[in-house]
């Protein structure tokens, strides 16, 4: 790898460090505030190498103004960023050796596929066959030699954006950048294009951050989450993580794959005013009263009050006791009761966790 500036390839053992531990990339209490209104608080965040990282958050939370602020193409009021170890803050966006991916393509309309893989390799300086060597691995690798001398608009919005993260791999960049790169995409497009990616970033080595507000998307792309609200990162852990323990009630809220629970349902006794129950969705059950009743479950009565049929999966909407509503994933060849059916639940106790609100 080749970066583009010396500012950033003095070694990280200079701070005593093994390079190895140095992290790829590293926001260190970052603040910007845009129009007098805070957009990023105090925002930490690192990335090993060969690591993807989801910021995963609705409109607004600050998730694409922290990946401009990475590419260098927003200033921040306080913090730093770092590249392996080097404090690249004050440097501009074409000298931080970072590959970006935006939604919407941008590529050359006037050039061809290959012309467009060519032209980041071309533009640092390095040799026709050289850009053409990295051209040509590209192609195999997003599978598009077919259309290498074919011009964007004779592409599908697939092989468009295929197109695009070539280009920004071309450069063999430090640190790949993607806002909401599959979002434009109809479903068909985008889910195997997603995992395309996903396979060509492992057999890269890339170091990658995402920009997504789709949950589903940011679980299966990144090897870390980080969910934000309000330009704060309120929790960053891998997906089996999140699912296991969400850091409190808003994440787990937000992720919407967890049943809040009342505490006096579960147990008649006792009460906390500041948190709930809460258990994966997945770990409720329909259950036969006749059945024998597992020592580890607790059982519960419920309303069915609407079922919702999904690509993967259907839903039951369900009324639990205290008038708590419940959510219960079944497979499409489950038999399925009337709406207003009372219905028997299971849930074993080891998938329980109080979470503070």
């Amino acid at each position: 790898m080749t970066p583009i500036s010396p500012a950033i390839t003095a070694p990280a053992a200079a701070e005593g460090l093994a390079p190895a531990k140095v992290p790829q990339m590293a926001v260190r209490g970052a603040r910007l505030a845009l129009g007098g209104r805070p957009v990023l608080r105090d925002i930490d965040l690192t990335l090993a190498r060969g690591e993807v990282v989801a910021l995963l958050g609705a409109s607004g939370c600050g998730k694409t103004t922290l990946l401009r602020s990475i590419a260098g193409l927003q200033a921040l009021d306080a913090g730093r960023i770092e590249l392996s170890g080097q404090d690249v803050t004050a440097l501009p966006a074409q000298r931080r050796d970072i590959g970006m991916v935006f939604q919407h393509y941008a590529l050359f309309p006037n050039l061809t596929v290959r012309e467009n893989i060519r032209f980041g390799p071309l533009a640092r300086g390095q040799d026709a066959a050289v850009a053409d060597a990295r051209a040509d691995e590209l192609l195999a690798l997003i599978d598009l030699q077919a259309q290498a001398d074919r011009l964007p608009q004779a592409l599908s919005g697939g092989q468009r954006q295929r197109v695009a993260l070539a280009r920004a791999l071309a450069t063999r960049p430090m640190l790949l950048l993607m806002d909401e790169p599959f979002s434009a995409l109809d479903e068909h497009f985008r889910l195997p294009l997603r995992r395309q990616f996903r396979r060509l970033q492992r057999e890269l080595g890339q170091s990658c951050v995402i920009v997504t507000h789709d949950r589903e998307e940011a679980f299966e792309l990144a090897d870390r989450v980080a969910v934000m609200f309000d330009g704060v990162i309120a929790q960053c852990a891998s997906p089996r993580e999140l699912r296991r323990a969400p850091a409190n009630r808003r994440v787990a809220d937000f992720l919407g794959m967890f049943n809040r629970l009342d505490a006096r349902v579960l147990d008649g006794t006792w009460r906390r005013d500041d948190g709930h129950w809460i258990a994966p969705v997945d770990a409720l059950t329909v259950v036969d009263a006749s059945a024998p009743a597992s020592p580890q479950a607790m059982r519960l009565s419920a309303t069915l009050r609407a079922i919702y049929p999904g690509q993967q999966r259907v839903a039951w909407e369900l009324d639990g006791p205290g008038g708590q509503t419940l959510t219960l994933w079944r497979g499409h060849e489950a038999p399925e009761p009337p709406i207003g059916a009372t219905v028997l639940l299971a849930i074993e106790e080891l998938a329980l966790r109080w979470i503070e609100d």
